[in-house]
């Protein structure tokens, strides 16, 4: 999903820029952070220490905040739920009010599910923004994810139907996260303001805007990693639930 985040704002700052007719503005920082490197090429930063690391968890924590990440994967059960409406209501016929309790006992366990993998996904991404940003980058990408704008785009995406339809998937594919980023940066679009637009058009041609689009397809594959598995590990968790659940029901019926 936080790849989604990374591609999406891309195809976001392109369209505004391309709508407005903007042009990158002149350079005026230092030519080794106005053009970054490519992810992987030598750009003489410093090791990724732990001070690094902990500034670059900082940003993360702006870009895929739990709360919202649990937001995102809970739509992406619920639309689940209404897509199998049929499955579920077929569950009161063993006992009134079970599907409704399958449901919430589903979204208890993800709720605690995210809470326990989102660290990893964290630290990850941490650990790829410290080894592949500069200090200045790394500030730049802070402030403009927290600022109003920023902050705008994230909650648009994360929340989108096109990434929650991702996760009805046991396995998000490239093709998907891409088709689902495209969407979402329409979404995303159409939230911002005059203001935000001309914010997020400054983002766009900085380097830390360009340092952000290099290392998408990076970030994209971590985040489709972890959602991934984290959606395989709630199947393994909510099926023997839900069968306790049912067979329960079934015997109190007799």
């Amino acid at each position: 999903m936080s790849g989604l985040l990374f591609r999406a704002i891309a195809v976001v700052a392109a369209n505004v820029a391309a709508a407005a007719g903007a042009a990158p503005p002149a350079p005026t920082a230092p030519p080794s952070v106005v053009t970054p490197a490519a992810p992987g090429e030598a750009r003489n930063l410093p090791p990724a220490t732990p001070a690094r690391i902990a500034l670059a968890r900082k940003l993360v924590g702006y870009t895929q905040p739990p709360e919202l990440m649990t937001s995102a994967v809970l739509k992406g059960w619920e639309e689940g739920i209404r897509s199998e409406g049929d499955s579920f209501s077929s569950l009161n016929s063993i006992q009134d009010g079970l599907g409704a309790k399958v449901a919430a006992r589903g979204k208890a366990e993800i709720v605690g599910l995210v809470k326990d993998r989102i660290p990893q996904l964290h630290d990850r991404l941490a650990t790829l923004f410290a080894a592949n940003c500069s200090e200045q980058e790394r500030s730049e990408l802070i402030t403009f994810y927290s600022s109003s704008a920023g902050a705008k785009i994230i909650r648009s995406i994360t929340l989108s139907n096109a990434g929650a339809e991702a996760l009805d998937d046991d396995k998000i594919t490239a093709d998907e996260a891409m088709k689902a980023s495209r969407e979402a940066s329409r979404i995303a679009a159409r939230t911002l303001d005059s203001a935000e637009q001309a914010e997020m058009i400054k983002f766009a041609f900085s380097a830390a805007g360009r340092r952000v689009k290099l290392i998408g397809p990076e970030v994209q594959a971590i985040s489709a990693e972890w959602m991934t598995a984290t959606m395989a590990e709630f199947g393994q968790r909510i099926e023997p639930i839900v069968t306790d659940m049912v067979e329960k029901a079934a015997a109190e019926a007799k």
